[in-house]
């Protein structure tokens, strides 16, 4: 049985995410992933805030998007966020530098659930739960997993 993700399959799917548009667009500095978990960060900037001068809750709502999108496709399976839920906890300000974790707490064939958070260092800023579909449809082709893996994820 295949527990651990092939390092070329890691790095096929890792090139993946590294050309997400919207993850550039907001200015995602660091990703770090593993099967079911992301890890994301993000500079506040000024072209984030709203018109009180703090960050916008869009911005704060596209960091937890990226990490859930990392995430839940990071078995090899496309998967689509269905909903998210969000609840924002303090105000960031320019230059905080975010960081959003998305944790996988079920899967099945067709629905996996996460739990994300965003810190702005030890303090929490927002939380949310994530619910993606899991199409059948694999990353880079079908028969460049092996069977094991495709088995069990």
């Amino acid at each position: 049985m295949v527990t651990n993700l092939p390092e070329n399959l890691r790095e096929e799917l890792n090139n993946i995410f590294l050309s997400d548009k919207t993850a550039e667009s907001i200015g995602v500095t660091s990703v770090d992933w593993k099967p079911g978990e992301a890890y994301v960060k993000s500079v506040l900037t000024e072209n984030f805030t709203n018109f009180l001068g703090v960050g916008h809750g869009g911005f704060l709502f596209t960091l937890a998007d990226v990490a859930l999108s990392f995430a839940s496709n990071s078995h090899g399976r496309k998967s689509l966020a269905m909903k998210v839920d969000i609840t924002y906890h303090r105000g960031a300000s320019i230059g905080d530098e975010v960081t959003a974790s998305a944790i996988e707490f079920s899967r099945s064939r067709r629905f996996s659930n996460y739990r994300i958070e965003l810190h702005v260092g030890e303090e929490l800023v927002a939380s949310a739960t994530g619910l993606a579909f899991r199409t059948d449809e694999w990353h880079l082709s079908e028969d460049a997993w092996p069977e094991d893996w495709k088995k069990s994820h």
